[in-house]
Formats: structure tokens, sequence, C-alpha cells
């Protein structure tokens, strides 16, 4: 169990200084700003939706009120 342990531990380490660097941009971690998500498909088609985490804005103080 104690590398299971390690190995969650080393996730939420990695997902919480992804999350502090967007902070400090301060952009959107799901959509890295762009206020949209592209799929490889969607890029095909040319037709993109808005981001979920900060519905479109790009900015992180709108995710982290989607998010926190």
């Amino acid at each position: 169990m104690g590398f299971f342990n390690a190995i969650r531990q080393w996730t939420e380490t990695r997902k919480s200084k992804r999350i502090a660097d967007f902070e400090l941009e301060g952009t959107c971690p799901n959509c890295q700003g762009r206020g949209f998500n592209m799929l490889e498909s969607e890029i095909m088609m040319g037709s993109f939706n808005d981001c979920t985490g900060c519905r479109g804005s790009g900015s992180f103080s709108d995710w982290a009120e989607t998010n926190y």
C-alpha cells in the first residue's frame, strides 16, 4: 500500500503545482486561457465549444468559482 500512497501523493502534488502555476498566470487550467476547448474532431469541423471550467472567459478567477 505504501507504493500506491506514494503515487497518489505524487499525483496530488503535481496537480496542486499545475493549478498554482495557472493561478499565477491568471488563466484557466482547463483551456489554458483560450476560453474554448478543442477536440481533434472539432478542429477538423471548425467548431469549438466554450470551456465549461471558466464558462468561456479563459480566466482563473472564473475557473476557481466553478471548481472550488
